[in-house]
């Protein structure tokens, strides 16, 4: 008669051990994983937040550094801001050209109807520009200078401006060496010349405006106004969504350093209520 041999195996109490210590180590490693996951998730997180601001702010940078001098101000307890674009500047002929004596840009002696600029332009045969020369920004108990700031009408008892009024038509032709502006109508006259001789070309007002949890821009209006509507009229492009707060502050520059302009902006993330906030500081050129 053969003998059944017994064959080997785990105990209940063995088997309960090997379940309770793969328990442990399931959970260790879990723990291990969870973190770094977490921390993953956070960090994308919070980097969308901070590329929509950035994003945002890189676009504010640039029209500040192209708004015309002393043409930055900021509005509605700073949570706005306006400039004026510019489009393009060059170095004006306030001497008579070879060949050519009334090819410069005269202001002392009443109307100009033309004057030739140094170099070439890029904005020959554009339309709606204005004319730019020595906007020096002046206000009085916060209200603009008339004859002396952009956003102003022209001087009641001169008529001189430092920008040409909307609606003037503008002409620029290629003159070989020295591009040619013309100015339409009966022409116009200047304030007063730029120390440096800059023209600037100008199209337009812009705005960014924090409203409703969004950062807005507004471009292309008319910013010959004494006091702009915050927010302006005509339409908007948003550049961030889920502001929280914004605060916008700048120093105007003198005549021995440059303006300076601070955006500080906060983005809220709805889901978590997490806040990134961005400071960002932008050297502003102010001389006209």
């Amino acid at each position: 008669m053969r003998t059944l041999k017994r064959q080997p195996g785990f105990s209940l109490v063995e088997l309960i051990i090997v379940i309770v210590i793969t328990g442990i180590l399931a959970i260790g490693i879990a723990s291990f994983i969870t973190r770094p996951v977490q921390g993953f998730i956070d960090l994308s997180r919070r980097a969308t937040l901070v590329y929509s601001a950035e994003s945002a702010m890189r676009r504010m940078q640039r029209d500040i550094r192209r708004a015309l001098p002393n043409s930055i101000r900021v509005a509605g307890g700073g949570t706005a801001i306006e400039m004026i674009n510019t489009v393009e500047g060059a170095r004006y002929r306030s001497a008579p050209p070879p060949g050519n004596p009334n090819n410069r840009l005269t202001i002392t002696s009443g109307l100009d109807t033309d004057f030739d600029v140094l170099g070439d332009l890029n904005s020959v045969g554009v339309a709606g520009l204005r004319v730019s020369v020595n906007n020096t920004g002046d206000t009085a108990a916060g209200v603009p200078v008339r004859g002396r700031n952009a956003y102003a009408l022209a001087d009641l008892l001169t008529g001189t401006n430092v920008v040409t009024p909307f609606g003037q038509a503008i002409t620029i032709t290629d003159s070989g060496n020295e591009d040619h502006i013309n100015i339409g109508g009966a022409g116009f006259q200047f304030t007063d010349h730029s120390l440096s001789n800059r023209v600037y070309l100008v199209d337009g007002g812009i705005s960014y405006i924090c409203n409703g949890g969004q950062l807005r821009r507004y471009e292309g209006y008319d910013f010959t106004n004494s006091v702009q509507p915050v927010p302006p009229a005509g339409g908007f492009a948003v550049m961030a969504d889920n502001i929280g707060n914004c605060a916008f502050t700048y120093v105007p520059g003198t005549s021995q350093r440059a303006g300076l302009m601070t955006l500080d902006l906060s983005v809220t993330d709805a889901a978590t209520g997490e806040t990134v906030r961005l400071l960002h500081q932008v050297h502003v050129d102010n001389v006209p």
